[in-house]
Order: C-alpha cells, then sequence, then structure tokens
C-alpha cells in the first residue's frame, strides 16, 4: 500500500539525528585533497621503493654495508666445528619475524572487526580533534588501504620466516669442518645469500608498519595524511641512507 506525501513528509520529520547525520555522510564523497592526499601515498609507496633500490647501488644503505658482514659470517661457520651459535643466531632472526607477523594477523582482526562496525564507528572518527568529516564509503576505503598495508606486511614477515627455515637447513647440511668441500663453500654463500634476501623482506614488511601510522592521520583529515606520508618517506630515507648507524657500520664514525 503506498504511502501518503503527509505520512513520508512526517516520517521525515520523526527521524532521529543520528540518522540525519548517517544520510547527509552518505552523500559526502571523496574531496579533492583527499584524491591528492592518496596520490601523494601510492607515489610515495611505490616511488621511495623504486628510488631506494637505485640509490643503493650508489651509495652504502643499511641492507647493502650489512652484506660483507653476513657473507664473513658464513665463512666463519665453514671453521666451527660446533654450529650451535650459527643455529642460535638464526633462530633468534627467525624470531624476530615471527613475532610480527604473528602483530600483524592480530591487526588484520582488529582491522576487519573495524570494517564490519564502520557505521558506529564514524561518530567516533569525527570527534576525533581537527577531524573531517568523511563518508562511510570513504572511510570504508581508509580501512581497506589498511588491511591491504598489513597483508602486504604479513607476506613479508611469513616468507622471510620461510627463508630463516631455508638457512637453517642449509647450515645443517655443511660437512663437518674436517671434510669441508668446494660444494660446502658454495653452500655457505647461499646461506648468506639468503639471509640477505629475508632481511629484505623483513624491512619491507617494517616499512608497511611505517607507511600505515600514515595512513591513521588520514582518519582525521587528509591534509595530515599528506605531512604524515612527507614524514615517514624522509624517516625511512635518513634512517636507510643518513643513519648514525650507518656511519658506524661502515666504519666512518
Amino acid at each position: 500500500m503506498l504511502r501518503s506525501p503527509a505520512k513520508a513528509l512526517r516520517r521525515l520529520r520523526r527521524r532521529s539525528p543520528r540518522e540525519t547525520r548517517r544520510l547527509r555522510s552518505m552523500k559526502l564523497s571523496y574531496s579533492h585533497l583527499d584524491l591528492i592526499a592518496f596520490i601523494v601515498f601510492v607515489v610515495c609507496w611505490f616511488g621511495y621503493d623504486w628510488f631506494a633500490k637505485r640509490h643503493a647501488a650508489d651509495r652504502p644503505s643499511l641492507l647493502t654495508v650489512m652484506n660483507p658482514f653476513r657473507e664473513r659470517w658464513f665463512e666463519q661457520t665453514l671453521t666451527r666445528e660446533n654450529r650451535i651459535v650459527d643455529s642460535a643466531l638464526v633462530s633468534n632472526l627467525m624470531h624476530s619475524a615471527t613475532f610480527f607477523s604473528s602483530t600483524t594477523v592480530l591487526v588484520l582482526g582488529g582491522l576487519l572487526a573495524l570494517f564490519g562496525s564502520i557505521e558506529k564507528s564514524a561518530e567516533i572518527f569525527e570527534n576525533l580533534p581537527f577531524a573531517q568529516r568523511s563518508s562511510q564509503q570513504l572511510l570504508e576505503a581508509k580501512v581497506v588501504l589498511l588491511i591491504l598495508l598489513f597483508i602486504y606486511a604479513l607476506v613479508k614477515f611469513t616468507w622471510s620466516v620461510r627463508q630463516f627455515n631455508f638457512v637453517t637447513i642449509i647450515v645443517g647440511a655443511i660437512a663437518p669442518r674436517e671434510s669441508i668441500s668446494a660444494e660446502d663453500t658454495l653452500a655457505a654463500k647461499r646461506a648468506s645469500g639468503i639471509v640477505t634476501l629475508a632481511g629484505e623482506n623483513f624491512g619491507q614488511g617494517l616499512r608497511a608498519y611505517y607507511f600505515a601510522l600514515a595512513v591513521l592521520m588520514w582518519f582525521v583529515q587528509p591534509l595530515f595524511f599528506m605531512i604524515a606520508t612527507a614524514v615517514v618517506t624522509l624517516m625511512l630515507y635518513r634512517m636507510e641512507f643518513h643513519s648514525r648507524t650507518l656511519d658506524v657500520l661502515s666504519g666512518k664514525a
């Protein structure tokens, strides 16, 4: 049965303030500043990875300066009679990657719960200081971006765990010190290369955490998001190429 226009008008007047705010927010789409902030984030995310790889070929970085130490480590592995020390070192590295993998799973669970109750959480975000009103669709997009970042981090962390497992197997396959052969020397070099790859994947997983912190600022307003993205990118560049830790490792300090 069709309602009369008068009844429909009375129904509109009886809407609660909460429902009115929700309907208004549904009409809001992303602003131009939101789009610019997202483009800046994408450029920094992909651009920094491309830049870091190219820049590391011209000057020392935290990743490249550690490569000689990794090679030296497995050269010493060949000279040890008892390789418990090497197993303990690999297990320690694996423990760090496993810890972050478990933490990322918990974070993903929380984000999925947030995604399922985004309508209720919208009022909380609107009450944040300096917060800008966002539509429900835009809030969902922000949560999806965080989910994608942490999925990427989880893949990187779990893959580094597997790579450390491979190193453990290689160390166990090396012959005793008295019967070292050319094949064992080659195995030690392979172990060093896999540890390098595992460290690179672990670092990329941490990078996703840093950029996720920048995305959190998007829930306040896109201007803060752009500033946080720029700060994170500069911070990563400084840590990787101009940190005091790098100076010590490279012998400049």
